[in-house]
């Protein structure tokens, strides 16, 4: 129904009064719910069951030994960065002061995908060091949805959703940046390359890029997932050409592993139907490029992470109760063993 502007009454001058008021009360709540929220949460040491753990280390004293860098979901919170040794993942975490959507670090360098921000810009790419200060921050135009840092911490990557792209009205669509994690200036926008399959251009407008990956060995070369056409290609990128290559289809969400011979992958199922779909974990040869499945049988919208060559780490979220992290051999056998209670986006520091 439309309504003419004849049609709406001027609020009264004792309605604006109470309106005001109402607005003021509210106002006060929230930054009472802020301060509570947010005091003492500094470094604050918690068990797995979200509990403060006495005598718990400190971030600074396990990140100098190798470590597992998470999101804390334990308090059902806003997920702020937390810090576990690799050696006892189960074990009490040092929760930062840091709240992340998403999160990763290698060689020092750390990005949090943060939905902490202003009215202005909601979203924003915050970078970090070892001790969780903040060094830079930049906006980012849409919800956060991965992050990635090179293995030696060079470069640094955000995936984030938006809406309003001409090609998917009423649907989401992404937005991938590279970073320079030194200055936290943005280097490229994927859909700023050049991409090629089969030596023929691929060109289309809803190019999409998400889940970036770099190599160990070459941080200036990376794989991503290219969503185009009904399509998810594997590809392969060389930030100084600005090119992309064409590797195969069916890959999203790729991660790489320490030596640089294997991906982890979400595959995507049919068990969902085209309404909602499910996804599977694979992992690839990168010589072959053929694949097979891991043990993990359930649902897993993640970017994996590499605990070591053989072993491979993800969140599971049911969508009831915190999101947790899991391990499951890379070679397919075995069983997945939980490895992180109420906690999701791994980063393994070595």
């Amino acid at each position: 129904m439309t309504v003419a502007p004849e049609q709406v009454k001027a609020p009264s001058q004792r309605g604006r009064i109470l309106g005001f008021v109402a607005l003021c009360v509210v106002c006060v709540a929230v930054a009472v719910g802020y301060v509570a929220h947010t005091s003492g949460r500094g470094n604050r040491n918690v068990d797995a069951a979200g509990s403060v753990a006495a005598g718990a280390p400190t971030a600074a004293s396990v990140m100098v030994r190798p470590h597992l860098l998470v999101r804390d979901m334990a308090t059902g919170q806003a997920g702020f960065a937390g810090v576990l040794p690799l050696s006892d993942p189960g074990g009490s975490r040092a929760v930062t002061d840091l709240p992340c959507a998403r999160l990763s670090m290698a060689g020092g360098n750390g990005i949090c995908l943060s939905d902490h921000g202003d009215i202005l810009n909601p979203y924003k790419a915050v970078f970090f060091g070892p001790d969780f200060k903040v060094r830079a921050e930049k906006p980012l135009a849409g919800v956060p949805s991965r992050a990635r840092v090179s293995a030696d911490g060079k470069y640094g990557s955000s995936t984030v959703f938006v809406t309003g792209d001409p090609y998917a009205p009423g649907a989401f669509s992404t937005r991938t940046t590279i970073w320079d994690m030194a200055t936290g200036n943005e280097v490229v926008n994927l859909e700023d390359f050049s991409v090629y399959q089969g030596g023929k251009q691929l060109q289309s407008p809803d190019h999409n890029f998400w889940g970036v990956t770099f190599d160990p060995a070459d941080s200036s070369h990376f794989y991503a997932t290219l969503g185009t056409k009904g399509h998810t290609y594997l590809v392969g990128a060389d930030l100084a050409s600005r090119k992309a290559n064409v590797l195969r289809d069916g890959v999203e969400c790729p991660s790489i592993s320490p030596d640089g011979t294997q991906i982890a992958f979400k595959q995507r199922t049919s068990a969902g139907g085209a309404d909602l779909p499910t996804w599977r974990l694979a992992v690839l040869d990168l010589k072959t490029l053929h694949d097979h499945p891991l043990a993990e049988t359930r649902n897993v919208d993640d970017q994996a992470e590499w605990l070591d060559n053989s072993t491979v780490a993800y969140a599971i979220d049911t969508g009831i109760g915190a999101p947790s992290i899991y391990a499951t051999a890379a070679d397919g056998t075995g069983s997945p063993r939980l490895l992180v209670a109420d906690a999701d986006s791994p980063s393994v520091g070595r």
